[in-house]
């Protein structure tokens, strides 16, 4: 892993219940996924781990748009994890 990766605040209770996902990741054989969320005038980041059909989910604190879609960016990027 990189030293120079800046490490995201996962929360692991569901902050956010009624959302958009509108970005995502794949998940077809892959551990870990991502969905970039969007509710409430608000947007986050959710990482689901493990079994595709009953994932374990934790989400990040909310941003504007504009922060949440610089995150995602970083994420793809693997700037931030």
């Amino acid at each position: 892993m990189r030293s120079d990766v800046e490490r995201l605040a996962w929360h692991a209770t569901r902050r956010f219940a009624r959302f958009r996902a509108m970005a995502w990741t794949c998940h077809e054989h892959r551990q870990t996924w991502y969905e970039l969320c969007q509710g409430g005038g608000v947007w986050f980041i959710q990482r689901m781990t493990g079994d595709p059909l009953k994932p374990t989910v934790a989400q990040t604190h909310a941003w504007r748009e504009a922060e949440a879609r610089q995150m995602w960016a970083a994420l793809l990027f693997g700037a931030v994890r």
